[in-house]
């Protein structure tokens, strides 16, 4: 793991760095990209595995909130990983599901991005999960009501069947159209990126 963390380091660096400049849309099977499923969805579809304790996954969001309001038709899922951070990676993406669940996902990701990379408190156990979405306007009750919920349980199913079907080793892993996986240590650049996805998006 040592080897890909160092790898995402330059990678991100070179991504958030690099101005914007105009490249052409040469890209190939095998550099920008590969396939990793043989059937493509029909519709804008990017999935991003990623997981809370990953310092690049945090870095990499003002990418992916960019690229959203770059393709206003896109439908962007995040598939939180349980294998980083030993017992504390099934909790956090349990806390995930739960913010999915309570519809505060898109409050409640950069405040415990922020929590964990800028301030430095990570987690220890669920009682500090639950404390930071109380903290941040969801009541005890609608916690407790969803966080071993059924619902929620059949979610992490499939976070853990989608990482499984992917062969996902590595965040943050982008696929496109649940066909093509980016090799981000090819792309580059910030502009590339954008255009790479947006590439795929016409494939099938």
């Amino acid at each position: 793991m040592g080897i890909i963390m160092k790898k995402y380091v330059v990678v991100l660096f070179a991504l958030l760095m690099t101005p914007l400049a105009s490249v052409a849309a040469d890209f190939k099977e095998g550099v920008e990209y590969k396939v990793v499923q043989e059937t493509a969805s029909n519709g804008p579809v990017v999935t991003e595995f990623f997981s809370y304790i990953c310092s690049h996954c945090y870095s990499f969001q003002p990418l992916m909130n960019k690229l959203e309001l770059r393709i206003p038709e896109l439908e962007l899922n995040k598939i939180p990983v349980a294998f980083l951070g030993r017992d504390l990676g099934p909790l956090l993406q349990r806390a995930y599901a739960a913010a999915v669940l309570l519809k505060v996902d898109e409050q409640l990701t950069p405040v415990i991005f922020d929590r964990i990379h800028r301030q430095k408190k990570m987690p220890q156990n669920m009682a500090d999960i639950k404390a930071l979405f109380i903290d941040n306007g969801v009541s005890e009750k609608e916690f407790d009501g969803v966080i071993n919920s059924f619902a929620l349980n059949g979610m992490i199913a499939q976070y853990d069947k989608k990482t499984e079907r992917f062969d996902v080793h590595g965040t943050p892993t982008i696929v496109v159209k649940d066909k093509y996986e980016l090799d981000m240590s090819e792309i580059g650049s910030e502009e590339r990126f954008y255009q790479t996805v947006e590439y795929l998006l016409t494939l099938d």
